[in-house]
């Protein structure tokens, strides 16, 4: 059987996972990176020589890649903002594509992604690679089979500390906007945005199918200030089946912390943490079951996108199942429009290299606990008795198509 033919939009920032992902595919046989599109190829020049040797084609347009044909598959490590317009140019030029998550910053832009993917009848997978891994898999399988019974809530946790460098690296970090397009940058919409999409993805009915959630009640803080956007975000979502989630993430945390997450269910709990250990399920029988997680999930969805190709699996992550995600980020910008600032004199700076002032991190002091706590407890900080913590109100999602406002504009 013929590899698979890949091409891929991009090759610096998260691009070069996206070749190292191709690379592990490409060595077992079962793909081939045949063409890059790179809008500079003057800042890429020692990349290109080595593509080229390779005999890879080296395109500077879109446009260039359509004309040329010859790929099977075009991925799209690119922009948050690039993600759908570039999706629906490569269906109606014939082609399946394997984009970047999320699918977009708002609700309007992945409708039109699903009609038009609907309309075309083009493959189209979503990067989300965690729920690819055999153990978000085998939870998924045994919440589907009824093995686990119904369940009842969710926590998730996670503390990435992220220093100067990161907020700098490109134009739209930690931006709401950048020009006329909202991007709503975020740890929840960006490093986190699998935390978040894990659970809407484990509470759907069926294997392929991600829930639908109803409402939200977000908690947005920063304790950067240079910044638009959130460091910080304390998320409570409902389900339309009734499932609790409660979800605490950040950048500023004085640890690092590798996101977690509980799953209470009718005839079990499950344990699960995003490294290379193990996911334990104990059943409520005393039963126990062990899944390896699984290492780098990053090249998973490269293989479903090769196995659906070629009619042997369905996509795992469909434009549906990422929809949920962006959804739950209009409604928590919808619910709390005002970030709140975390009081000044919690924050500490931090330098790992005392000489490079680009090393400084921010910690908020006392932050660690307050998302262990609302983990192990279920509760907003708010509910926690945290002084400068703000209670919203739950943001209602039902029947929302546009962000902003909810419902789309008569002119739109």
């Amino acid at each position: 059987m013929q590899p698979v033919k890949f091409a891929q939009v991009g090759i610096g920032g998260f691009g070069r996972s996206h070749l190292g992902s191709l690379a592990k595919v490409e060595a077992e046989g079962l793909a081939r990176l045949d063409a890059v599109v790179i809008r500079s190829p003057d800042k890429y020049a020692a990349q290109i020589a080595e593509l080229s040797q390779r005999g890879v084609r080296v395109f500077g347009a879109l446009d260039e890649l359509f004309a040329a044909g010859g790929v099977d598959i075009i991925t799209l490590p690119t922009g948050l903002q690039y993600h759908v317009p570039q999706t629906i140019q490569c269906m109606e030029a014939g082609y399946d594509v394997l984009s970047e998550k999320p699918i977009a910053a708002v609700i309007q832009e992945a409708d039109r992604l699903i009609a038009a993917r609907q309309r075309l009848g083009k493959m189209v997978i979503i990067g989300y690679q965690a729920i690819f891994s055999p153990a978000i898999q085998t939870i998924k399988s045994r919440l589907v089979s009824g093995k686990l019974g119904k369940i009842k809530s969710i926590c998730v946790k996670g503390g990435w500390p992220r220093n100067d460098v990161y907020y700098t690296r490109n134009a739209w970090v930690a931006k709401l906007k950048s020009g006329d397009d909202y991007i709503l940058d975020s740890p929840i919409n960006n490093a986190f945005a699998h935390d978040l999409n894990n659970p809407l993805y484990l509470c759907g009915p069926t294997h392929h199918e991600s829930a639908t959630p109803v409402s939200i009640q977000a908690e947005l803080y920063r304790a950067r200030m240079e910044i638009e956007s959130l460091d910080t975000a304390s998320l409570r979502i409902l389900t339309a089946d009734g499932v609790e989630i409660i979800i605490a993430l950040s950048h500023v945390t004085r640890e690092n912390f590798n996101p977690s997450m509980v799953i209470h269910a009718e005839k079990g709990v499950v344990r699960w943490i995003q490294d290379d250990g193990a996911t334990t399920i104990t059943y409520s029988d005393g039963a126990e079951e062990s899944v390896r997680n699984g290492g780098n999930a990053h090249p998973l969805p490269f293989y479903n996108a090769v196995e659906a190709f070629r009619g042997q699996a369905e996509p795992l992550c469909t434009p549906e199942n990422a929809r949920a995600q962006t959804l739950c980020i209009n409604g928590a910008h919808e619910g709390c429009p005002s970030i709140t600032n975390i009081p000044e004199d919690l924050i500490e700076e931090i330098y790992k290299d005392p000489s490079d002032p680009k090393s400084r991190f921010l910690v908020v002091d006392g932050l660690d606990d307050l998302i262990h706590r609302s983990f192990e407890e279920g509760k907003l900080f708010s509910e926690l008795g945290v002084k400068w913590a703000q209670a919203t109100e739950p943001f209602d999602l039902t029947g929302y198509e546009y962000f902003p406002g909810g419902k789309r504009p008569v002119s739109a």
